[in-house]
């Protein structure tokens, strides 16, 4: 997924390549088992949204809707129910691999239920084609994520979202994904952790800072060490 767009119609295709399903298996997974900090979490806005969430290093992180280009032009007016979307965070990057196009997504996420209530939630996702299916392995910055391949005749044959939710109600703020901090640039602009469209290699990964596919049987066969990274430091807020 390329994520180089200014314009209100990129960013709204953007946002549509959200709501994508499942046609890959998910085989297996090998992740750090802590989350975002929430202790320091909060709180809730007028929409019910929390005002920020703090990663495990200490760093505070508002919705991105300022309508700057860091943001993907997201503003206000893009998070209202029933079906807006917003970001806390995400980072993306685009792999060429020895057997196709790999794009792989990570973000926290803010949205609204059926009913139209807020939610939030951490998204690991791997889309692309590869040209001969199978099992592969996905080394990233928070572990390795195992997945499967289907019939290369399919358009799309890897296509996994994987959505875990964050609570805002009972323990608030608590998340139980797999993302316990968050990837930035290295030299972000003053404000944000990254230039919302634009590569960069960054730093804050986990376990490492960069993408690596390797074969079931462990042999790589595509890298990629740069990232599209949005987010906003939430600033004073994270201080009340």
């Amino acid at each position: 997924m390329k994520l180089r767009t200014t314009s209100k119609t990129g960013r709204t295709a953007l946002l549509a390549l959200v709501a994508g399903t499942v046609i890959a298996v998910l085989v297996g997974i090998a992740v750090p088992t802590y989350s975002i900090n929430t202790r320091r979490t909060g709180p809730r806005d007028d929409r019910g949204f929390p005002l920020y969430y703090t990663d495990n290093r200490g760093l505070a992180l508002r919705i991105c809707e300022d309508g700057s280009a860091r943001c993907l032009n997201a503003d206000r007016g893009d998070l209202v129910a029933p079906a807006g979307e917003g970001f806390y965070w995400m980072a993306t990057a685009h792999m060429r691999t020895k057997r196709g196009p790999i794009d792989v997504e990570f973000a926290l996420e803010a949205a609204f239920n059926d009913r139209g209530n807020p939610i939030v939630f951490d998204r690991i996702r791997i889309r692309g084609h590869l040209n001969r299916k199978g099992h592969y392995i996905l080394q990233h910055p928070y572990g390795a994520r195992r997945f499967r391949a289907i019939r290369p005749r399919e358009q799309r044959n890897v296509d996994i979202t994987t959505d875990l939710g964050c609570s805002l109600v009972r323990r608030p703020g608590h998340c139980r994904g797999n993302i316990d901090n968050f990837l930035r640039a290295r030299k972000p602009p003053k404000g944000y952790v990254g230039w919302g469209g634009r590569l960069s290699h960054v730093k804050g990964g986990t376990v490492r800072n960069s993408l690596v596919l390797r074969t079931h049987k462990g042999r790589i066969i595509g890298r990629a060490g740069r990232f599209e990274i949005l987010g906003k430091r939430a600033g004073g807020l994270a201080n009340r």
